[in-house]
């Protein structure tokens, strides 16, 4: 059974609500750390960014800029995720953007480093917020990949993210 967009959406909306950057890395910022940029040339950058929730991210800035998640901090990431997903959810692939990537890469099983230490998806995200990527990545896998000659939706889902699935694949709770 494939998960209705608009629910999935919600879902996104609600597992995500409380996500807040805080003085996490922000986008233009992460796009000047890859540049090398001086400290003073991070601050100007990070001023661009004036969203208080992802939800205020402008597709726009998701669109130009596939290369961030590289450069996020946790907070950041974490931040910046729900962002990309709802971008990808409404643009799907009708976009020459390699940002279609990203907003999978984000996702990677193997988690992230920060500060000499690896931090798994599932101490990066909460429950409710696993089962969410999870349910994300399967509608991309069931219903835009088709589409996709690059796609990693099904490579993550089987290294890892599948455990959040229920068996119709139809769900939105964090396993028991």
């Amino acid at each position: 059974m494939t998960v209705d967009k608009a629910q999935l959406l919600r879902q996104i909306e609600n597992a995500f609500a409380a996500t807040r950057r805080g003085d996490g890395v922000s986008l233009h910022e992460a796009v000047a750390i890859d540049d090398h940029a001086s400290e003073a040339e991070r601050r100007a950058a990070r001023l661009k960014d004036g969203d208080t929730h992802w939800r205020e991210v402008p597709d726009e800035h998701i669109a130009r800029h596939s290369a961030v998640f590289s450069f996020l901090d946790l907070r950041g990431h974490v931040y910046y995720a729900p962002a990309y997903m709802c971008w990808l959810l409404r643009t799907g692939y009708d976009t020459s953007s390699n940002s279609v990537e990203s907003a999978q890469f984000a996702f990677d099983p193997w988690g992230k480093h920060e500060g000499g230490r690896h931090y798994k998806p599932d101490e990066m995200f909460t429950p409710e917020q696993c089962a969410c990527i999870a349910c994300y990545l399967h509608y991309i896998y069931e219903v835009l990949d088709e589409r996709s000659c690059c796609s990693t939706a099904k490579e993550y889902l089987d290294a890892y993210w599948s455990r959040y699935l229920r068996g119709d694949h139809d769900m939105f709770n964090a396993p028991s």
